[in-house]
């Protein structure tokens, strides 16, 4: 008797411990106090509280009652949002882009080898970049600590100037694929006009006559589907057009993006513009199909033919016209630069609350994510970062991040290295240290 009362009480001591040990991971989180943008507002609001739990927002209010074993988090002082989302990225695709070996973003034909395939017999609208996605890939941990927790992840045009499937994903360290075949993108400009002979009009026509034979495609083994498409990719393309995803065009020109808006309107596609230096040219016609435009702010000078209308306004009269806008910041590694970019299109007359929604809920809204996110709302998913100041601007960083309810390490391969080398004085040589 006397053993079994030993045995129990070392169980209870145990369980205890362990209760002790690891019950701040089983309980919720509390953030209390800051300026709080919840994005379904046009204000932020002052010293509310967030309640996440399970990986959502639980509740978010000014009489919010915080249970007792609930992390809790005091954010007075602090600017808290929803978590950015870059929406035109290779995170995940692309390692260092001047190494070809980690580039994984693009199927392209390697002319004057023997044996190599022509381009039409590779992948273009079939190319799919959900099965070469790296969650290892240093370049999450890089931008996830400067406040990016979701991203749109786009193919490059290779072989056609439809680059293929793309997808969404976390930032997180495992399990990073959110939703795959998210939309379907592809190039209209002197960039793609090698694949069909030189012309941009050419272009144009290749993706007119590309959608008419996917919408005629049938089963039969026998039909012939031309030179320029193989039967992979019509068929990828036919799935699309049943898929109702978005086609993404990176596109500059105003004469082209009128071009894609009847492409849209022809074959009954939602249409995304991607780059749109010239759009604020047709922004009555953008606001009229309801057609978002991906800009970046800092890409404002005519660096070539397909952009001589670029302006550093471009954002601020798209949103004027009432244009849905989103941005990105068009470098992969350096997508944390994302709120800099919302930032100068603040500075060049774009309502603040737009910027920033510019990069929280309406890339969620556009891309068709889960319900809430970009938002700090009621059952949204808990993404979310305190910021030590406004976050458009330079001086500011991320002191926390969440995304689905989990704080992430605020460390990366940068700060590791900063770690590493700060102190110079040591008892190894440098290249030891």
């Amino acid at each position: 008797m006397k053993r079994a009362q030993q045995l129990l009480s070392r169980v209870i001591i145990a369980l205890s411990m362990s209760f002790w040990l690891h019950g701040s991971a089983l309980a919720g989180v509390a953030i209390f106090g800051g300026t709080v943008f919840t994005m379904d507002a046009d204000e932020p609001r002052q010293g509310v509280t967030i309640l996440i739990d399970g990986g959502r927002i639980l509740a978010i209010g000014d009489d919010v009652d915080i249970p007792v074993d609930f992390e809790q988090v005091d954010a007075n002082g602090t600017v808290v949002t929803p978590g950015l989302i870059d929406s035109y990225t290779q995170l995940g695709l692309i390692e260092i882009g001047a190494e070809s070996s980690t580039v994984d973003a693009l199927v392209t034909a390697r002319d004057g080898q023997d044996g190599v395939k022509s381009s039409h017999e590779l992948l273009g609208p079939a190319f799919n970049a959900r099965y070469a996605l790296n969650a290892d890939t240093t370049l999450i941990p890089v931008n996830r600590i400067g406040g990016i927790t979701r991203a749109v992840v786009a193919p490059l045009v290779g072989n056609s100037p439809f680059a293929g499937w793309g997808a969404a994903i976390k930032l997180t360290d495992s399990d990073i694929l959110v939703k795959p075949e998210l939309a379907l993108f592809g190039r209209i400009s002197i960039d793609s006009t090698q694949f069909v002979g030189g012309s941009r009009g050419a272009v144009i026509q290749h993706i007119r006559f590309a959608l008419e034979r996917a919408q005629s495609l049938n089963a039969e083994p026998y039909q012939a589907v031309g030179e320029s498409h193989s039967l992979i990719d019509l068929a990828a393309l036919q799935e699309f057009l049943k898929s109702k995803a978005p086609l993404v065009l990176t596109v500059h020109r105003a004469n082209e993006i009128r071009e894609a808006l009847c492409i849209s309107r022809d074959f009954q596609i939602p249409l995304i513009i991607h780059g749109g230096s010239e759009a604020w040219k047709v922004a009555d016609l953008l606001a009229a199909a309801k057609v978002p435009v991906i800009v970046d702010a800092m890409d404002n000078l005519p660096i070539n033919y397909d952009q001589l209308g670029a302006r550093s306004d471009n954002a601020a009269l798209l949103t004027a016209a009432g244009v849905p806008v989103l941005f990105t910041t068009e470098v992969t590694y350096n997508a944390r630069l994302l709120r800099q970019t919302a930032g100068n299109a603040v500075a060049e007359g774009m309502p603040y609350m737009s910027a920033l929604a510019a990069i929280t809920r309406v890339p969620a809204e556009t891309f068709g994510f889960d319900s809430g996110v970009g938002t700090l709302t009621t059952g949204a998913p808990a993404d979310i970062v305190i910021w030590n100041g406004d976050p458009l601007e330079l001086t500011t960083w991320a002191e926390r991040v969440m995304i689905d309810g989990e704080w992430i390490p605020m460390k990366s391969r940068q700060t590791r290295l900063l770690e590493r080398y700060k102190v110079l004085d040591r008892d190894k040589p440098f290249a030891y240290h």
